[in-house]
């Protein structure tokens, strides 16, 4: 093995594993933590089904410069730090580090220490090694692989201070072996695995993940300083090797991550950015209402009491269920407060005091039960006939109830992942869409694609029209004559007799990035939603309210058969209605997380409707009957849109 007389610098995006929760990794920190649980053998561990934190090759910033023998070169990055060996092929990785201890944060951050081959200048990635995680003042760690584009696989947990030691080596043409070590724990795993990608890097990184709910690269956690010592390579031409070294920047350009020198076949990355809020004195907030039933549109009393070891706490406390905000109390007054409200919706419902929190108290939450009658009769049994589309991210279209099965781009290799599927109105055929805004029509007229306009995808290269996010979704206009492609950015695409009516660049941008639009009952305006709880109506599609910016963000929306309401689905299973959008119920602290709600659809009637997760499991309220999932089966791509009568 080759040791390294150059620098590097490492290209590929770290994902915090679906599979290694905050919760997992936290068994493993302090004196007090229970003993270990040991590592799966190889081959036990499964691929996370919907991670929310993700590797993906380099979001460079300056662009290397070309290769040349022995040259030593700098460069900027969204999402690495380190070093990376280019300019020949590679058929060997190896290095050692000590696992950093992240400071804890309320929000959540991420980082993640690994070696690997590929991703400096290719879409693929083998790699293994370390994950940081911290969210709500709590810290996680644990070991993993990844053959990027595939979901990574969890190893095991770790702890801050463990010594790890990994490499990756090639056995021959498509056959890799990948090895890791907690050297404290006495811990190994090795495994061989099949891996075609080009070979043309090697690296040794610290990254900040991609994270798949956002959108966006996620906060880099404070890692402190971590240390790759003994770092090694097996190049086919040693004296071709280019090296590159990195840091990471922020959107603000500044550096938050810098590599120092190479010494020895060792370096130290540093952490150099925000530090992290010092830690306030925690809460505990309890909830009570008055009276503790009552008939819908009765006032209900809500009230609070926050206590702390700190002192006494000062500021408010908000009410609410599920997203629908009851009311808002003025200031705490020795830790207590209340207020009236008549909104609460119709069922037995969970009510959530969250206190504020201060500079010096942290925010806390704590809830209660109040039943709401209803005072309207019960909705109308349920149709016999009934069924539903699920589709997933490369096509594949399964169908349950009495739904027809047309055709799926299953079989086929996209150029990017479908995100949508809309249905024609006698249900007889559906459209797929994909991110570029390519239309695949399966017994259904054809009305145009994005590509059929000459507009490139999101991203692309060089000169030409080119989108300036990806579609995310798209819906038919009112009388099935046409439909609506809507862009992450919040751009609207009309196709057939689909009436453009407006678009989010047209009134100077939304907030957040758009998640649908839906067509109001006259067709002569249309809803547009927003991750972030936002919704802008356009032409005379009439404000019937939003939840605004919640603590899980919004993946899914669907309007009412009539046009008049539509409910708007969040990440954590909670469903809020508006219009004459009845709320007949969700899967709310069921879903999210590693399986979180992808899709909501509706009944013909409007009666009923289901809930999908990433992984197929549905959730039926209202007279909406439950046919059947895809969880337990090994999709190609996770659940991302439904449709149903």
């Amino acid at each position: 093995m080759h040791l390294k007389s150059g620098v590097v610098m490492a290209v590929t995006t770290l994902c915090v594993l679906a599979s290694v929760p905050l919760s997992v990794a936290q068994s493993a920190q302090g004196a007090n933590a229970p003993q270990r649980t040991p590592w799966a053998s190889w081959g036990h561990s499964q691929p996370s089904s919907a991670p929310s934190l993700e590797f993906e090759p380099d979001h460079r910033v300056l662009a290397p410069l070309p290769h040349v023998a022995g040259a030593k070169a700098t460069s900027e990055s969204s999402n690495w730090s380190g070093y990376v060996d280019a300019g020949t092929q590679f058929t060997a990785v190896s290095g050692q580090w000590v696992v950093p201890a992240v400071q804890p944060a309320q929000n959540t951050e991420a980082s993640g220490t690994w070696i690997g081959i590929d991703g400096f200048e290719s879409s693929s990635v083998i790699q293994t090694g370390t994950l940081q995680v911290t969210s709500g003042g709590s810290t996680g760690y644990a070991a993993w692989y990844e053959l990027y584009p595939d979901p990574p696989v969890t190893i095991g947990a770790v702890e801050p201070g463990d010594a790890m030691q990994a490499s990756i080596f090639e056995d021959g043409p498509g056959t890799w072996t990948i090895s890791l070590a907690d050297l404290t724990s006495n811990q190994t795993t090795s495994g061989e695995v099949s891996y075609n990608g080009p070979g043309t890097s090697a690296e040794w990184i610290e990254e900040a993940p991609f994270n798949t709910v956002t959108n966006q690269v996620s906060t880099l956690a404070d890692f402190g300083s971590v240390q790759f010592t003994g770092i090694g390579e097996t190049a086919s031409t040693p004296s071709g090797v280019t090296a590159y070294q990195t840091d990471m920047i922020d959107g603000s350009n500044d550096v938050i991550a810098t590599t120092g020198p190479l010494n020895n076949n060792s370096f130290t990355i540093d952490y150099t950015g925000p530090n992290t809020a010092p830690a306030t004195s925690p809460t505990t907030t309890t909830a009570s209402v008055n009276p503790t039933s009552t008939p819908f549109g009765g006032s209900v009393t809500y009230a609070a009491t926050v206590s702390s070891s700190g002192g006494v706490p000062l500021g408010n406390v908000t009410f609410a269920v599920g997203s629908t905000t009851l009311c808002t109390t003025g200031s705490l007054v020795n830790g207590t407060a209340s207020c009236s409200a008549s909104n609460a919706p119709v069922g037995s419902d969970t009510v959530t005091a969250t206190y504020s929190g201060s500079t010096q108290f942290a925010a806390s939450a704590g809830s209660t039960s109040l039943d709401v009658t209803a005072t309207s009769p019960p909705p109308p049994a349920p149709s016999t006939n009934h069924g539903y589309w699920l589709v997933g991210s490369d096509g594949g279209i399964f169908t349950f109830g009495s739904a027809q099965f047309y055709g799926s781009t299953g079989a086929l290799k996209l150029q990017r992942p479908v995100v949508g599927i809309t249905t024609t109105a006698d249900r007889g055929g559906y459209w797929l869409v994909a991110s570029d805004g390519g239309i695949f029509s399966f017994n259904a007229p054809f009305y145009g694609s994005i590509p059929g306009l000459g507009i490139a995808p999101a991203g692309t290269i060089g000169a030409g029209t080119r989108l300036n996010g990806p579609i995310v979704g798209m819906v038919p206009s009112s009388d099935d004559g046409g439909y609506f492609l809507v862009g992450s950015d919040g751009g609207v695409f009309s196709f057939g007799d689909a009436k453009f009516e407006g678009s989010c660049p047209g009134i100077g941008g939304c907030s957040g990035a758009a998640v649908t639009v839906l067509p109001d009952a006259s067709g002569n305006g249309y809803w547009l939603v927003t991750a972030t709880g936002h919704v802008y109506n356009f032409g005379d599609a009439p404000a019937l309210g939003q939840p605004g910016p919640q603590s899980a963000p919004v993946t899914s929306a669907v309007r009412t058969p009539d046009g008049n309401g539509y409910w708007i689905l969040f990440a954590n299973g909670t469903v809020d209605n508006y219009g004459d959008a009845v709320g007949y119920g969700d899967p709310a602290g069921v879903t999210g997380g590693l399986d979180p709600a992808t899709a909501i659809f509706t009944t013909s009637d409007g009666a009923g409707y289901w809930v999908s997760t990433a992984t197929g499991t549905i959730y039926a309220y209202g007279d909406a009957p439950n046919d059947g999932g895809t969880s337990g089966l090994r999709l190609n791509g996770s659940i991302i849109a439904a449709s149903g009568f």
